[in-house]
């Protein structure tokens, strides 16, 4: 069955914003006639582009009428300064990870806030039969695991009692209130480290630490993620301890910048 032809013209609009806002990008202040000849797309469609996208925040003109060059607002800006944010926070962290994954033969996963979740964006897997599954770029719920808990717990209080619900519900069945939780974050702060006995996955359960820039704020977290059965009462701290050494080290990584 094809595509029907609105949705093609809908994907092909898209397609030429995005080939506008990467030429702007490349060779800004740019000017609409030098952006259609280096695109081969008429004037009218390329001036429609650059009105659109500076509507939505991605480009700003600068100049008088009728002379006006067209660069990235700082929204576009923000956008590329994260993804090589993380780019570097990989780089840096990845050496740390592949050592705390040989200590523990457990998975390693490094996450990245967005907005009330945490993405995946480097892991070292384990060598045992029997271990978590997750992907790159999966999404997990802050406030139900052990990295979230570790991330929320660096923040400030007033910031948490907007972030946190009035009840927070667990996979085992247990109904936490904001002030119990609150309590636990407050505990987390102090330990340096979280514990997650299957919150969210009841057959999974990590201990994760945050990473923090030079001002003290979390910008990631690390975990060591592995079945719930294998998160034995003992491990809690010499697990904790190996986490957060990690995360400590990272941090001072990250403040060499």
């Amino acid at each position: 069955m094809s595509e029907p032809s609105d949705a093609r013209q809908g994907m092909q609009s898209v397609l030429r914003a995005l080939d506008v806002l990467e030429a702007v990008a490349r060779t800004q202040p740019v000017g609409i006639s030098a952006l259609a000849r280096s695109l081969g797309i008429p004037k009218a469609t390329v001036h429609r582009i650059l009105r659109t996208l500076g509507e939505a925040g991605w480009l700003a003109p600068q100049g008088a009428p009728g002379e006006q060059r067209w660069v990235l607002t700082a929204r576009a800006l923000a956008v590329g300064a994260k993804v090589m944010s993380q780019d570097d926070l990989r780089e840096r962290a990845r050496p740390i990870l592949e050592e705390l994954g040989r200590e523990t033969d457990e998975n390693i996963h490094l996450s990245v806030p967005d907005g009330e979740s945490l993405v995946l964006i480097d892991k070292v897997p384990s060598s045992r039969p029997v271990q978590t599954v997750a992907q790159v770029g999966e999404r997990a719920p802050m406030i139900l695991t052990a990295s979230g808990w570790a991330f929320l717990s660096r923040l400030p209080a007033s910031e948490l009692v907007t972030r946190i619900p009035p009840i927070v519900e667990l996979a085992n069945g247990i109904r936490l209130t904001r002030k119990e939780v609150l309590t636990e974050l407050d505990a987390v702060a102090k330990r340096g480290f979280a514990v997650n006995p299957g919150r969210w996955r009841s057959d999974v359960s990590a201990i994760g630490s945050a990473i923090n820039d030079r001002q003290g704020q979390p910008v990631a977290a690390l975990s060591i993620s592995l079945p719930s059965y294998r998160l034995t009462d003992d491990l809690h701290e010499p697990y904790g301890q190996l986490v957060m050494e990690a995360t400590q080290r990272i941090s001072a990584e990250l403040m060499r910048r």
